[in-house]
């Protein structure tokens, strides 16, 4: 793989022979049986049945066991002492899809005749593990019954490292194996791993005092933070190269390098030229944005809106539905005569089980139609659902980007990176006290973000106490009881499947588990506060300097250092 300024890189696929791509059927319909057919046609495939479930197991299994075998080649083939694997090898556990890598390397280990006990040493040296979220989706427990169908050659050595975990420590909590037959694959990392470490400040603190706390109290040697980053070369040289452009005629090219040098940009806070041209850059981005979009999609935008703008995975923990809510709040406010231009630009994709996640996407499509037809709200509000976001569609929308909405329930975003990108290409966040959000806020300062909801412990504090109820906010709160309702309101039901809507409109009341109406007022007055302040375009243009002044922090460059110098201590 190319590198920057000529670099390369080394990226090992592995595949097998019996793949058959003939088997898909209708969209990513598929026999999740055949294993021998479909083991390497899908990522993350469906996993809503048994199924599924298994042939994540087996997909697992397969690419570790692979990994582990080339790791062992290659460094038997350079004539490497295996016994020494960590002083040549490091092996980080990106949460707990590649976990069976540890039973697996010791099996490997065992067969060239390295004695059991010494095997997990060494591979208790050689893996660390890293947590991105505390979302039990990353934290997997598969049914031993599974492991014995999938990778049943390791399934003695997993039952021996438990048994040595129980015998000195009896807390449950910790144990690989619970009581129902599931493997805590998480548990087994921590145990076997020699590094734990979280991907943000807050989210590890989070892990250390409330969702590892028992891991912690035994190991807190072993856990550090590893705040995440971005690749400057990609989110920054080759997407906005106007930008790049504007930078090095204030600060030069030493930035490629050393991020840290966009700091000295602040130099030019009180620059008028400066900052004029920093404004015909964004405006520059936002008019090919509108342009591509066009093209490709056949979307009319009005570059001269503020684009605001949520692109990520759909999850309802990073509240899309909240934004929606917002945008219901916009419209009848321009149908009641309030009229400030805004687009609103989402992108996202859903896993294939996660209906709710549907539900979501389907009320964000209702309302873009609904706003794009109504001749009193169309010149004022768009709403816009991107088709199929990707990494090249977010090459166009996040340099164009004048407000980043990074919205979710503080507590449950581990870090993010679209935070960084679009804080590099001069967004301004407007977002919760949650992950990396609270890393960006103290770099650029109160007056530099925008700031609202309920705060990660009064968050942790809610789901400990059961005391959140969404229907009591709907009942008692009149602002949110309209909102809520227009979602199956005459104008969407004629517009959208009422099925759908009915079952988002049921699930924000009687459940709403990610707090959205916990925070929502907040959320609507602080953003209207932020479009009110965009309309001062000097002002603005301070905000958006300060940002990518200070988003050298979040350089890839500097992470990867400190994984080096914490965990790998590779030359």
């Amino acid at each position: 793989m190319a590198g920057y300024d000529n670099g390369k890189n080394k990226l090992h696929l592995f595949d097998v022979e019996s793949v058959d791509e003939e088997i898909i059927r209708d969209g990513i319909s598929f026999d999740k049986q055949d294993i021998s057919k479909n083991l390497t046609l899908f990522l993350y495939p469906d996993d809503s049945d048994r199924a599924g479930n298994l042939l994540r197991v087996y997909q697992q299994y397969f690419m570790v066991s692979s990994g582990a075998q080339l790791i062992l080649k290659e460094c038997e083939e350079k004539g490497y002492d295996l016994r020494r694997l960590h002083e040549h090898v490091a092996i980080q556990i990106n949460d707990t899809h590649p976990s069976m890598i540890i039973p697996e390397l010791i099996r490997l280990l065992v067969q060239k005749r390295v004695d059991f006990n010494e095997a997990i040493e060494i591979v208790q040296k050689t893996c660390a593990y890293t947590n991105h979220t505390i979302l039990a989706e990353a934290l997997e427990k598969w049914p031993l019954e599974y492991l014995e169908q999938a990778a049943p050659q390791i399934v003695p050595i997993i039952k021996d490292l438990n048994m040595r975990m129980k015998g000195r420590y009896p807390d449950p909590r910790v144990a690989i194996i619970d009581d129902q037959n599931r493997v805590h694959m998480a548990n087994m990392d921590i145990h076997f791993g020699h590094s734990v470490n979280g991907v943000a400040a807050l989210h590890t603190e989070i892990l250390k005092n409330s969702e590892l706390k028992p891991f912690y109290d035994i190991y807190p040697e072993k856990f550090n933070n590893k705040t995440n980053g971005i690749t400057f070369r990609r989110w920054l040289l080759h997407c906005n190269k106007e930008l790049v452009e504007w930078i090095e005629s204030y600060i030069g090219e030493d930035f490629k390098k050393d991020a840290n040098q966009l700091e000295r940009l602040l130099d030019c806070c009180e620059d008028e030229a400066a900052l004029t041209k920093l404004l015909e850059v964004k405006h520059t981005k936002k008019v090919q944005l509108a342009e591509y979009l066009k093209e490709t999609q056949g979307l009319e935008l009005d570059p001269d809106s503020v684009f605001d703008i949520q692109v990520k995975r759909l999850h309802e923990y990073k509240r899309q539905q909240m934004n929606v809510l917002y945008g219901i709040y916009k419209y009848l406010e321009i149908k009641s005569g309030k009229k400030p231009p805004i687009t609103m630009i989402f992108g996202a994709k859903a896993a294939p089980a996660y209906s709710i996640a549907k539900d979501i996407i389907h009320m964000i499509l209702c309302l873009q139609e609904l706003t794009s037809k109504d001749p009193d709200v169309a010149p004022y509000l768009k709403v816009v659902m991107v088709e199929n976001y990707n990494v090249t569609m977010a090459e166009h929308l996040i340099p164009a980007c004048d407000i980043s909405e990074q919205i979710s329930l503080a507590s449950k975003e581990a870090s993010g990176t679209g935070n960084m990108k679009f804080m590099l290409n001069g967004a301004v966040t407007l977002g919760t006290e949650d992950g990396a959000n609270v890393e960006i806020h103290e770099l650029v300062g109160d007056e530099n973000i925008y700031i609202f909801g309920e705060s990660s412990e009064q968050v942790i504090e809610h789901y400990a106490k059961s005391n959140y109820r969404a229907a009591d906010y709907y009942i008692e709160d009149e602002q949110i009881r309209t909102l809520v309702n227009f979602i199956i309101s005459p104008e969407m039901m004629k517009i959208g499947d009422p099925y759908h809507l009915l079952q988002i409109h049921a699930e924000l009341i009687y459940k709403d588990w990610f707090m959205t109406l916990l925070d929502v007022k907040e959320y609507i007055e602080v953003k209207d506060r932020a479009l009110a302040e965009y309309e001062d375009r000097k002002a603005w243009s301070r905000k958006m300097l300060v940002n990518i002044a200070k988003a050298g922090y979040f350089s890839s460059d500097r992470t990867i250092e400190d994984y080096n110098k914490d965990i790998w201590h590779l030359a």
